[in-house]
């Protein structure tokens, strides 16, 4: 069984939601599902719409809750995820950058009750919510921003969203290999289809040997599509380009095996 850790519900359709998780079964795949929030290019469904799909087809998809870093924030919110019965947060979008310190007591909520939190790193196209905010969007999202949250917070199973794409894939590489909880993704077509095996052998091998036989940069590598409950071939593509990349650099199954759901399956299931 594999883990796909970052997809998204983006319609409530009966139909859709079928047609994804029958995807899901097909490819022997469990999906940890969520919304993005009021900022995004295009309207999500609220968290409820998560949790009562993942209710409705409990085997497959694992429920991750949005929450919404603002200028104001309730860490009490956390208490009534976990009620709910959401396995994950995640974040994107906020109004400060992902280490302010009003958005600290969220995370410590989150190590607290186990959560590991999805963060967005790097690119986010332009939307007409831009001109409404006016906040800074790559600059608030950039990975070194999650520095402090994994110094803080050592229990805190911190996710990578896009590895930070091709605007800070390099300083989220880094951060992979320095902080033993921090983890990355490489969902989205613009990460998994951008990403050639040799680029990411270097940027996940270490700085130092000449040859790295560890492969210890890649144990922090997670299987994530960024597929959507309306395109869920974009989940089978990601499988096919990740067994690709994984490949080729010749990793060993134990590692693979991993990537692909192992390490994931400790916190979720």
């Amino acid at each position: 069984m594999k883990i796909d850790v970052h997809t998204h519900i983006d319609s409530t359709d009966p139909e859709q939601l079928r047609n994804f998780v029958e995807t899901c079964i097909k490819t022997e795949t469990r999906a940890c599902i969520c919304t993005a929030g009021p900022r995004s290019d295009h309207k999500y469904p609220e968290n409820d719409a998560a949790l009562q799909a993942a209710r409705q087809y409990p085997e497959t998809l694992i429920p991750f809750a949005f929450v919404n870093l603002w200028d104001k924030v309730d860490a009490g919110m956390i208490d009534k995820f976990v009620e709910q019965g959401f396995k994950g947060l995640k974040c994107i979008t906020p109004y400060y950058p992902y280490d302010h310190d009003l958005y600290m007591p969220v995370y410590e909520k989150a190590e607290k009750y186990k959560l590991p939190v999805l963060f967005h790193t790097g690119a986010y196209r332009p939307n007409k919510q831009d001109a409404v905010t006016r906040r800074p969007v790559l600059k608030n999202m950039n990975p070194l921003n999650l520095d402090r949250i994994a110094r803080s917070f050592p229990s805190l199973k911190i996710i990578m969203a896009h590895l930070g794409t091709t605007f800070f894939r390099l300083e989220a590489a880094e951060l992979l290999k320095l902080h033993p909880n921090v983890y990355a993704d490489l969902a989205g077509n613009g990460s998994w289809m951008a990403i050639q095996p040799a680029e990411l052998a270097s940027l996940l091998g270490s700085c130092i040997a000449e040859v790295d036989c560890t492969f210890s940069g890649f144990k922090k590598l997670l299987l994530g599509s960024g597929a959507y409950f309306t395109s869920p071939h974009t989940l089978t593509e990601a499988q096919q380009y990740y067994e690709m990349l994984l490949r080729r650099t010749g990793l060993p199954q134990d590692i693979k095996d991993n990537i692909m759901g192992g390490t994931a399956a400790v916190w979720l299931l």
